[in-house]
C-alpha cells in the first residue's frame, strides 16, 4: 500500500498535525495531534499513548453506543483504573491488580401487582422470563412480596425456574417467611431458610391454611448455563385463592464469567 506523507499541516482550528494519508482513504497520526477547537473524526479512529485532555462523547443514537468496547483478550496482570471486556464480562480494577466484575444487570421490577391464578400447577412470578447466552455463569437475586386473600385449602409454596435455557448447575439461598394476614410481613411468623441445587420445584414455606396469607421470599444464587434461552422464575401453590406478586418486587441477573470451571475474577490464590 503506498502512501502519501504531510507533515505539519496547520489547520484553521489551530491544530498540527503530523499524519500519513493512505491511498485506501485512511489517515494514521504519527507525532502529535493538538487542537484548540473541535476536531471531528468519522469512521475509525486508533490513538495511541495517551490523551492528555477531556474526552466528551457525542449523544447516542437508536444504532449508535456513545461508548462501544470490542471484545478482547483480559491483561495478563490487571492495572488499576482498567476497564475491560472479554465478550462476556465487564471488568474494573479500582486498585493495585484487583480486577472486578462490573454488573451489567437485566433487572426488572413489578410496577403493580401481578395478579396469579389458583391453578395448582407452576406459573410465572413476574409474567415475564429473561434470555441468557450459552456456556455462562449468572449471579441473581429475587426480592418479592405475595399476598392472597381468600381459599382457606392447607398449602405450600414452592419456587422453580424453568424455560429455554439448559443448565449445568444452579444453587441459591432462600430466606422466607409467611403470616395469616394479607398484610405487610414482620413479626410471628412462620420462617424457611436453606439453600436448594436444582431447578426444579423446592417447597420453600412451611402449610399455610390461613384464607388470607402474605409472603416476604429473598433469594441469592448462581446459575450456570449450558445452551442459552429463556430463564423463568416460578412458583406452584395448591391453595384455591390466588396469589399476587407485590409491586416493587423485583429480579435482576448478570454475567459473572465463563461456565465449565470455577469462576475467578481477582487476586483469589
Amino acid at each position: 500500500m503506498s502512501t502519501v506523507k504531510a507533515t505539519n499541516i496547520q489547520e484553521p482550528n489551530s491544530a498540527t498535525v503530523n499524519m500519513v494519508l493512505t491511498t485506501s482513504g485512511g489517515v494514521a497520526v504519527g507525532q502529535n495531534l493538538s487542537a484548540a477547537g473541535t476536531l471531528s473524526v468519522t469512521g475509525t479512529t486508533t490513538l495511541t499513548g495517551s490523551l492528555a485532555s477531556t474526552l466528551n462523547l457525542v449523544a447516542g443514537t437508536t444504532t449508535v453506543a456513545p461508548l462501544d468496547f470490542a471484545s478482547g483478550t483480559n491483561l495478563t496482570t490487571a492495572i488499576a483504573g482498567g476497564v475491560e471486556y472479554d465478550g462476556t464480562v465487564f471488568y474494573g480494577t479500582p486498585i493495585g491488580t484487583q480486577r472486578g466484575v462490573i454488573p451489567g444487570q437485566q433487572f426488572f421490577r413489578l410496577n403493580a401487582n401481578f395478579v396469579g391464578t389458583t391453578a395448582a400447577t407452576a406459573q410465572n412470578l413476574f409474567g415475564v422470563g429473561v434470555t441468557l447466552s450459552s456456556s455462562t455463569v449468572y449471579a441473581f437475586e429475587i426480592e418479592v412480596g405475595m399476598i392472597k386473600t381468600a381459599g382457606a385449602t392447607s398449602h405450600t409454596l414452592s419456587l422453580s425456574f424453568a424455560g429455554a435455557a439448559t443448565l449445568n448447575n444452579i444453587f441459591y439461598t432462600v430466606a422466607s417467611a409467611f403470616t395469616g394476614t394479607s398484610t405487610t410481613v414482620l413479626l410471628n411468623t412462620s420462617t424457611t431458610l436453606g439453600y436448594v441445587s436444582t431447578a426444579a420445584a423446592t417447597v420453600i414455606s412451611q402449610a399455610v391454611a390461613a384464607a388470607a396469607s402474605a409472603s416476604t421470599i429473598i433469594v441469592k444464587g448462581t446459575v450456570s448455563v449450558n445452551v442459552g434461552g429463556t430463564f423463568t422464575p416460578q412458583y406452584t401453590q395448591g391453595s384455591t385463592g390466588a396469589y399476587s406478586t407485590v409491586a416493587g418486587s423485583y429480579i435482576n441477573i448478570y454475567p459473572i464469567g465463563a461456565s465449565g470451571s470455577n469462576v475467578s475474577v481477582g487476586t483469589w490464590a
